[in-house]
């Protein structure tokens, strides 16, 4: 910066610092929405189990598919990957489609009732 002389020249960088200024903050606003739009899925599963029944609900339907099923689902997965390590080859293929079916089916029912 050059050295500040007279009146026009402090109103200059005057000038030149508020832009500056402008730019930094569109700069920051930038950078919070898109942290935002990252941490979205975050704070809707937050709000689903912080809210009412009926607002839970609500998002299970906006979604298009239950958490419960995916929990149950991915559960039941890490625990027949250990289990069925030896097992033959009929089995792997069938008991984990057997299994998740009778949790998806245990799920609706749950969530029918309330």
């Amino acid at each position: 910066m050059n050295r500040i002389e007279n009146y026009d020249d402090l109103v200059a960088h005057r000038l030149h610092l508020e832009a500056n200024l402008r730019q930094q903050k569109a700069y920051l606003n930038n950078k919070v929405g898109k942290i935002k739009e990252k941490l979205e899925p975050i704070t809707k599963v937050v709000s689903f189990f912080n809210g009412e029944k009926k607002s839970r609900t609500k998002l299970l339907l906006e979604t298009g598919s239950s958490l419960l099923k995916i929990g149950s689902s991915a559960g039941i997965d890490l625990l027949l990957q250990k289990k069925l390590a030896k097992a033959g080859w009929l089995t792997k293929l069938v008991l984990p489609f057997v299994l998740r079916f009778a949790a998806a089916k245990t799920v609706d029912k749950v969530e029918h009732r309330t």
